[in-house]
């Protein structure tokens, strides 16, 4: 084992609440291929809060930076860890999305369209990764993901039991509009609005999340009275 991984493996956090992501996106950053690969060597299906899943993680981010230029090679190579039952292997997948997605996140769309035709865990991914403040800078951008949120969340409309991949994925919902919203003021809220009064218990609890956070009150805590108000 070389010095780097030995050296993620001792510094990782974990176990613990949080694992080392100034470690993780400072390797990713300068990682060889075969250090990337290295890390990738000790992935298993039950890793969980370790230092082993911490080098996993590095590893998935790693592959996503190297790939950069070939970004559908990128995501084809961590696809397969966005459904892993550790909640953080899935979250360096979104992480590996955006670090790849900054100069080109129209092409990363386009790309992650045949994950919105995924499962519950594919499109939580999707969620994951694009409801990122720095990615979402371009109003085009911001249309754009709007509509895939929009189409994400209508899948709930008569949803009843959830899956626990559901769950995750409602989740990723409950604070993703609000990002959106944020970003980009006026289209947000009407895209919002569309959907706010759609009577699907998980669809209003989805709207519920949002209202909540900060950064929605902050935008326009009027409005925030009134949609409260309006879906109460």
């Amino acid at each position: 084992m070389g010095k780097t991984i030995d050296h993620l493996l001792k510094n990782s956090g974990l176990p613990g609440p949080r694992g080392n992501l100034e470690l993780l996106y400072s390797f990713a950053k300068s990682a060889t291929a075969e250090e990337v690969e290295e890390c990738m060597a000790f992935y298993d299906d039950g890793l969980h809060n370790s230092p082993e899943e911490f080098v996993v993680m590095c590893g998935i981010v790693g592959r996503c930076v190297l790939q950069r230029g070939d970004p559908k090679k990128a995501l084809a190579s961590v696809r397969a860890f966005a459904v892993h039952e550790s909640w953080r292997i899935r979250e360096a997948v979104a992480i590996g999305i955006q670090e790849i997605a900054a100069d080109n996140t129209h092409t990363i769309i386009d790309l992650l369209e045949r994950w919105m035709d995924g499962n519950a865990l594919e499109r939580r991914a999707v969620v994951a990764a694009l409801c990122e403040p720095k990615l979402l800078k371009d109003r085009t951008v911001s249309a754009r993901l709007l509509g895939v949120l929009g189409r994400i969340t209508m899948d709930f409309e008569r949803a009843e039991r959830l899956t626990d991949g559901q769950v995750a994925l409602r989740k990723a919902l409950g604070y993703g509009w609000s990002v959106a919203v944020a970003a980009s003021p006026e289209v947000g809220k009407a895209a919002f609005e569309a959907i706010a009064l759609n009577p699907g218990k998980h669809i209003r609890w989805i709207v519920r999340e949002n209202l909540k956070k900060r950064r929605l009150t902050g935008m326009d805590a009027r409005w925030v009275e009134c949609m409260l108000t309006a879906t109460a």
